[in-house]
């Protein structure tokens, strides 16, 4: 089961002013002021593939996002997607799974996995 939010230890880095950072167990909570659900949250393991897509810059799936869906990881079936200012993230069977990220979010929580800002994560 969850842990309530207020129960996390969040990190805020300085290169995602908007955006906090948590782990619960096997689960990586996010955090953003722009959004209406306390928090999203996504397994650890697709966190990690996540992780790996966006520190692969130029050469991951992330850095030509646009309306149309675009692959990210065949481990999980991700697929991403830009559309109306969000990024629209899909995975697991079928794409079941569906997370909704404003773009400016999106472009800070990239930052901190490039800077290594929220490396605690994985630790």
């Amino acid at each position: 089961m969850a842990s309530p939010p207020d129960q996390l230890a969040w990190r805020r880095p300085a290169v995602s002013p908007d955006v906090a950072f948590a782990r619960d167990g096997e689960t990586v909570a996010i955090s953003y002021t722009a959004g209406t659900d306390p928090d999203l949250r996504m397994p650890r393991a697709i966190w990690f593939a996540l992780r790996a897509e966006i520190r692969a810059g130029d050469r991951g799936a992330f850095h030509r996002l646009n309306a149309a869906w675009t692959p990210w990881t065949a481990a999980s079936g991700g697929l991403a997607a830009e559309r109306d200012g969000h990024v629209h993230l899909r995975y697991g069977y079928l794409g079941s799974h569906h997370i909704e990220i404003p773009a400016a979010v999106w472009r800070q929580i990239c930052a901190a996995v490039r800077t290594g800002a929220i490396n605690h994560l994985t630790d």
